[in-house]
């Protein structure tokens, strides 16, 4: 009998914030994870800036992704535009 592994493709939110700058953030760290290779839903409730965006990572990229993005604020602004931009080229 198969392992069923379809538990891991489940989604898990690494960010979920809502506010003037959370679309702007969350939009950020979609392209930094991006660049890093993991698999990104990124989801909004609305046209209105009071309302949440998330973004989630299928469950076996959990520990990945939060890494990437402690290295991405620890890194600063520049270095998200330097990923965005790469990105961009690609």
């Amino acid at each position: 009998m198969k392992e069923d592994s379809s538990h891991e493709l489940d989604l898990v939110t690494v960010f979920d914030e809502s506010g003037t700058t959370a679309e702007m953030e969350a939009l950020e760290i979609q392209a930094v994870l991006d660049a890093a290779g993991i698999r990104v839903v990124l989801t909004n409730e609305g046209p209105f800036p009071n309302l949440p965006w998330t973004v989630r990572v299928p469950k076996a990229d959990v520990a990945q992704a939060l890494e990437v993005i402690r290295e991405a604020k620890k890194a600063g602004p520049k270095a998200a535009e330097e990923a965005e931009a790469e990105q961009e080229r690609s």
